[in-house]
Formats: structure tokens, C-alpha cells, sequence
């Protein structure tokens, strides 16, 4: 299986490392870096429709709809496969629960994209483990329970580079500052097998803190975290003690970035929004957006469209870069 996979056009080349990750974009024939790709090098993709969890805080909302087929996905990466590297699966609800799980990670394989989702690690199986290895990297979202410790156990046990999803509110403002400045909130001891077993952040890629966003079920609680505690935890990030690596979505990015100077090497790894420029989002019932938190006014029926067409075109994605064009460190949806 080769490891290096390489796009170019008239104006700018791509070149993915498939083991590592590592992707390089550089404009050619005299052109500067692209602003935006012809068709973005990671796509995020809903294939779950719904979810019986019901999270007070979830920016998807509490919708039920059927999830994406197999059918449908196949024709998504058929349409992608030359431009996109990465898929994010995501959705209402655990993409490991996908009735179609295995076939969708083997079909990116298969097209020299590579497979990464986040999931709750409720009931895991070792299957969906086994399965997982496939992945460039699995996410499991910190829910401090039982089921998060389990789920980060077995994906570290089986060799999967594993990152933890903490969202930054203003409930979890104290404890994340905790987590740049060196503390294991991790540590709890759980009892498997007859074995004490704690988390060690040694084994862990990154933690990745995603910032709180009032949309969805999110509309209805007050945890947009203050301009105070976005400016605090901005001076210890940049300079993190954590036992980790560590990152942050691109929506706290553009926050942090007001209140500190960057170095150079922060400037080179360090990402505002690539929203409709270097990536987008498709949702279990075919609607593209610049990003997976746009609202409705923002999405394109794809069904029988040519994706290519609707990215360059496409009304909200015109509209999107427009935006980041005249402000990079924004949100064009105000987050």
C-alpha cells in the first residue's frame, strides 16, 4: 500500500503522508499557498442521523433522522477521493454504532483516504475496537464516567492513537486551565479484570479542547465561557505544562489568537477557520455546509449534485469565504 498520497493541479500540489498524517499544501507555478482547495483535503462527514443520549449541551440538536447508507457514502468518496485525504465521521450519536461501520472505514481505505471519528465509548465493543485500527486517529469525548475511562483504555491497549475531546465552557473553565498547567484529571483508578488501571497522558496523542457552542440542544444553557476566562486560558495554552500534547478546534483558536503573540513555529501549526477552504461538512441526510455548526440557511441539498460544483459555487460556500477572506480570525457563523 503506498504511503504518500500526492494532488496537484495548475496552481497548488497536496502531499499526505497516509501513516502519519502529515499534510503539506504548497502553491506551484509561481502561485502563493492556496486561500482555498478546489475541493477540501478533509471532509466531515454525519453518517449518523440520530442518537438516543439526548445531551443537554449537543450542538446537533436532538433530530431524528436515518442514518446515511452505505450506498450514499460510496458515492460521496467516489465524487472525493482524489482531493480529500481525511474524513472525520461524526453525526448525532457514535459513528461506531453505524450499522455499516466496518464497510465505511474499509472503503476509505480502499481510496487512500484515511478514517478518524469521535465517539462517547459507550458500550464499545472489542470488534468496533478491532475495527478502529484502521483509523488514523479515534477521539473519545470526556464525559468523566465509567464508559470514558473503558473506551480510553481498550483504544490505548490496542495501539490506536487515541485523543480526548474536552469541551471549554464556562462549567469546565477551571478544569482545563488544571489540564494546561500539568493535573491528570484522568487519574481515576478503574477496577478491569482485577487490575487497578488509571490513564496515563503519556499514552495519550492529545487532548483537544473544543469550544463551547450554543447551537442545538447547546441554545438552551448559559455556557458560553466569558471573554475573562477565553483570555486566561489563552495564556496558559500557548505555553501548556500539560502532560500531553495538546490542541484546540479551530473555533477556540480564533478566540485565544486576540490575547496572545504567537512564536513563529505557532504561527506555522497554529489554524483559524478552514470552513469552505480547506474543509467542509455532509450530513446523514445530504446537506453540505462550510462546517458541521452551520445552521440550515447554510446547507446544500447534494442529492444528484456534483460536489466539486456546490463547493466552488454553492451560495453559503461563496458567502463563507468571503468572510474568512476579509477575516481570517473569525467565525463567519459568530461562535
Amino acid at each position: 500500500m503506498k504511503r504518500f498520497k500526492v494532488f496537484s493541479n495548475k496552481s497548488y500540489k497536496t502531499i499526505f503522508d497516509l501513516e502519519s498524517g502529515i499534510e503539506i499544501i504548497t502553491g506551484i507555478n509561481g502561485k502563493p499557498d492556496p486561500f482555498c482547495l478546489e475541493l477540501p483535503s478533509l471532509l466531515d462527514i454525519g453518517i449518523m442521523g440520530s442518537c438516543d443520549r439526548k445531551c443537554p449541551f449537543c450542538y446537533q440538536g436532538h433530530e431524528n433522522k436515518p442514518n446515511m447508507s452505505l450506498a450514499n457514502f460510496k458515492l460521496i468518496i467516489d465524487q472525493v477521493k482524489h482531493n480529500v485525504n481525511q474524513v472525520a465521521l461524526g453525526g448525532r450519536g457514535d459513528p461506531n454504532k453505524h450499522e455499516s461501520f466496518k464497510e465505511i472505514l474499509k472503503y476509505c481505505r480502499k481510496n487512500y483516504i484515511v478514517p478518524n471519528y469521535t465517539t462517547s465509548g459507550l458500550n464499545l465493543t472489542d470488534e468496533e475496537v478491532e475495527i478502529s485500527k484502521l483509523c488514523g486517529a479515534v477521539a473519545v469525548s470526556d464525559y468523566s464516567q465509567d464508559h470514558t475511562y473503558e473506551a480510553l483504555r481498550k483504544f490505548i491497549s490496542a495501539g490506536i492513537k487515541t485523543n480526548i475531546h474536552k469541551i471549554f465552557s464556562k462549567s469546565t473553565y477551571n478544569e482545563c486551565l488544571q489540564i494546561v498547567s500539568g493535573y491528570n484529571p484522568w487519574r481515576k483508578i478503574v477496577f478491569q479484570k482485577g487490575v487497578n488501571y488509571q490513564i496515563d497522558l503519556a499514552k495519550i496523542n492529545a487532548i483537544i479542547f473544543l469550544l463551547f457552542k450554543p447551537q442545538g440542544a447547546g441554545k438552551n444553557i448559559d455556557l458560553v465561557p466569558s471573554s475573562f476566562q477565553i483570555q486566561r486560558f489563552a495564556e496558559l495554552i500557548y505555553k501548556s505544562q500539560a502532560q500531553c500534547k495538546v490542541g484546540l478546534d479551530s473555533c477556540l483558536v480564533n478566540h485565544t489568537v486576540k490575547y496572545v503573540e504567537l512564536t513563529p513555529a505557532q504561527k506555522m501549526t497554529v489554524d483559524t477557520c478552514e470552513g469552505a477552504r480547506m474543509s467542509g461538512y455532509i450530513s446523514s441526510d445530504l446537506k453540505f455546509m462550510p462546517c458541521s455548526f452551520s445552521n440550515k440557511n447554510m446547507a446544500v441539498q447534494i442529492t444528484g449534485k456534483n460536489l466539486k460544483e456546490v463547493w466552488k459555487n454553492g451560495h453559503p460556500f461563496k458567502s463563507f469565504r468571503k468572510t474568512l477572506k476579509e477575516t481570517p480570525a473569525c467565525c463567519p457563523i459568530s461562535f
